[in-house]
């Protein structure tokens, strides 16, 4: 089910977890809240590069539709 098709039958919509690189390698996750702590401009170099991974439970999300709750 898209996050689309979930809004209209009142299911919970968005992301819950973003995957982001790490300064050392690898990867980090985060909890929403976590990354919309971070400042601005470290949140917009990972959508404009395509780097952070959004989801919702175990479900990837894509960012156009995370960014869109």
């Amino acid at each position: 089910m898209t996050v689309e098709a979930a809004s209209q039958t009142g299911v919970k919509k968005g992301y819950d977890r973003v995957v982001v690189p790490a300064s050392g390698g690898g990867t980090r996750s985060l909890s929403r809240k976590q990354f919309e702590s971070l400042p601005l401009r470290e949140r917009v170099s990972f959508l404009i590069e395509g780097t952070a991974q959004f989801f919702l439970g175990d479900q990837q999300v894509p960012a156009r539709e995370a960014m869109g709750s």
